[in-house]
Parts: structure tokens; sequence; C-alpha cells
């Protein structure tokens, strides 16, 4: 391996990754996993700590056989407040669900959170937040049964 040919951000990507798989995997390990059938609180941590743990270490193994790719030409940088967007999204999510119901909920987490992007296009926006909405809707209501409602007017 030359000197210079390992993909540092791939490494450094993969390697927190994994650390956080196996970090789901410590913590799941104390909980009840269950069967297929009935799944236990378990479950879910100790899935995304083994998909995380190979999925980072993947990603390590690609890094040191590779370099990192340059910027194509039209690739902006991230805005610097990214992430606050999407955090903000999240945060209104969590604010508004009950509050305002599934669908509203879930189309302003989604109209927030793609303000992270260079240049929304508010038409894009508006068609891939309806649709969210209405897939979270149809998954978690009809799909699922949890007792969301899409709407709700709460004081």
């Amino acid at each position: 391996m030359r000197a210079g040919s390992i993909g540092w951000l791939a490494v450094a990507g993969g390697t927190l990754a994994a650390a956080l798989g196996a970090f789901l995997l410590w913590e799941g390990a104390s909980l009840s996993v269950g069967t297929a059938r009935r799944m236990g609180p378990g479950w879910f941590p100790v899935a995304l700590g083994w998909l995380m743990l190979g999925l980072g270490g993947l990603l390590v193994l690609n890094g040191l056989t590779g370099r990192d790719p340059p910027p194509e030409e039209g690739d902006e940088p991230p805005l610097p407040f990214s992430a606050l967007w999407v955090a903000a999204g999240i945060a209104a999510f969590a604010l508004l669900v009950e509050r305002a119901g599934l669908v509203p909920a879930t189309f302003a987490m989604v109209a927030l959170a793609s303000l992270a992007a260079p240049r929304p296009r508010p038409f894009a926006v508006a068609a891939l937040a309806l649709g969210v909405a209405g897939l979270a809707w149809a998954v978690f209501r009809l799909g699922l049964g949890l007792p969301l409602p899409a709407f709700a007017l709460a004081p």
C-alpha cells in the first residue's frame, strides 16, 4: 500500500459508525431480545448495533484500500448550520406529533431538515414532505395500527 493512498474520511466515518454499533451492542446486551414473533426491548438496539458495526467495518476497509474521491465540479461544501436544521426538524416533530398529529409533524420535520441543503427548491421540498408524511401515516397508522392521529387539534 502506497503512502497517502488511504481514504481518511472513510476510515474516520467507519470507525465512528463501528464504535456506535459496538456501544449499541453493549447497551442492548442487558435487554431481552425476544423472538422474531415477540420482539423484546433489546431487539432493535442489538439489530442496529450489528448493522452499524458491519457497515462501519466495511467503510473502514473501503477507506484502507482507496483514497477519498476528489470533489466533483459544482459540488458545494455543506452549509455551516446544516446539522442544526436537521436537529430543528427532529425537535419540531417531537413537539408537534401529539399537538398537531402525525402528518403535520412529519411535514414540518422534512421541511425544516431540507433547509440543510444548499439550495432547497420549494416545490420539491413540499412534494417530498407530503410524500413522507403520507407514507408515515400509511405505515404507522394503517400498517402497524399505532394510535397516532393523522391530525389533532390539541390546545
